[in-house]
């Protein structure tokens, strides 16, 4: 059994908590899977008033949740590696642009672990099962 935990970084506001298993679960297992994200839990299919698509699978919406974090991951990430460069070019003072692209560098640090961890949930749920066990 996987768990993989980001709730850890406790400095972003996108906890993640997913777990998985092997092959051995079976399709009643997945029909009541549930995923905790942004302190929302899904734990069955929904289908949106007036939408004509079949409901998904809880595992497709949470493949869904996680591609849409990522997104957002990684729009944030795109964030910081600009105020990185400006906090770079900027004409402050040696000290004061050291310790600007040092506490930035910390960020995309922190946030680079975020994606990595979303991408490797990502990676599990898509050739794996979901267990619904704790």
């Amino acid at each position: 059994m996987t768990t993989i935990n980001t709730s850890a970084l406790s400095a972003y506001a996108n906890p993640l908590s997913v777990t998985l298993k092997g092959d051995q679960s079976t399709k009643s297992d997945a029909a009541n899977a549930s995923v905790s994200l942004r302190g929302n839990v899904y734990t069955e299919p929904g289908q949106k008033a007036g939408s004509s698509e079949p409901p998904m699978s809880p595992r497709e919406q949470m493949i869904k949740q996680l591609q849409e974090q990522i997104k957002e991951t990684q729009r944030i990430l795109q964030q910081q590696q600009q105020q990185l460069s400006s906090a770079a070019n900027s004409k402050a003072p040696e000290q004061e642009k050291a310790a600007q692209v040092m506490a930035i560098q910390q960020q995309i640090s922190g946030t680079m672990a975020q994606l990595t961890a979303q991408q490797a949930a990502l990676l599990e749920l898509m050739k794996g099962t979901v267990s619904t066990t704790a």
